[in-house]
């Protein structure tokens, strides 16, 4: 496995991701509401490597998050102002 972002081959281990803020608790990976009376589709990503040579930090999803999401993935829309042109104004 490389590095996305400097294409270093020197990532950590996988190591446990949280966020710090309250015991157990992990980022969340959200999308869109897809009905009024549903929940938002949200997967925990308690996993993450890091490249050691630029910082990078990959967050990811465990075995049964991934299968969640995999199981859900044809009904995800992107969260409120997010779509395919958000972040690289074209």
């Amino acid at each position: 496995m490389r590095c996305a972002l400097c294409g270093s081959g020197r990532l950590t281990p996988v190591g446990e991701l949280t966020s710090g803020v309250r015991w157990g608790e992990r980022l969340r990976l959200t999308f869109r509401r897809p009905g009024i009376l549903k929940p938002r589709p949200t997967f925990d990503a308690g996993l993450a490597r890091a490249c050691r040579d630029c910082g990078a930090l990959f967050p990811f999803l465990d075995a049964y998050e991934r299968r969640q999401l995999d199981a859900a993935a044809d009904d995800l829309t992107d969260v409120e102002g997010a779509g395919p042109h958000h972040d690289n104004g074209g």
